[in-house]
């Protein structure tokens, strides 16, 4: 596959320590006339909008990276971490995820005693670990869920091939006859 202007643009930038300037990029790129730098500018000034990459001053750029919005977790982790005492209401009001999710959430870290449960429905950090734990025994579980969906695919895909080569036997017989 053919990589693209902007693919190229990028792969020079991110491939270059610190700060880059046009002509720099311009020069890996075989870029001579102002013409044909048009659209080294244009994608340059959509990777600052998008905030991939920052203009530092005229012509001189350096590589941000992507940055993957925060996972529902890290969002309740850090609620849970400035305020210290949080309700499942308050979670999925500020994360926007499940109701089941976020009670699963929260009885992972009642169970490691990172929080304890009061009987009017608060949560109430106890331990505060810095790091936000993770939930091992349910990443077990997916992992386990992915194999098996994996190996049922892969029977899938071997009856369907030898369903589609006796139909072409089939068909080869039918010919010959």
């Amino acid at each position: 596959m053919k990589e693209t202007f902007a693919g190229k643009v990028r792969t020079i930038i991110q491939g270059t320590p610190g700060s880059i300037t046009t002509r720099e990029l311009a020069e890996k790129l075989d870029l001579v006339f102002r013409e044909d730098k048009r659209p080294l500018f244009a994608v340059l000034r959509d990777f600052v909008a998008s905030g991939e990459i920052e203009k530092i001053r005229n012509g001189v750029f350096r590589y941000k990276s992507k940055q993957e919005p925060p996972q529902y977790q890290e969002i309740m982790w850090r609620v849970l971490r400035s305020r210290r005492k949080v309700t499942v209401d308050d979670l999925i009001e500020i994360s926007r995820a499940e109701k089941s999710y976020v009670k699963e959430w929260l009885q992972m870290l009642v169970r490691r005693e990172i929080v304890r449960k009061h009987a009017n429905g608060n949560y109430l950090m106890i331990k505060d670990p810095v790091d936000m734990p993770r939930n091992e025994k349910k990443a077990e579980r997916l992992r386990r869920i992915r194999a098996e969906k994996k190996k049922a695919l892969d029977a899938i895909d071997k009856v369907v091939t030898l369903a589609l080569e006796a139909r072409m036997a089939v068909v080869e017989i039918e010919e010959s006859s």
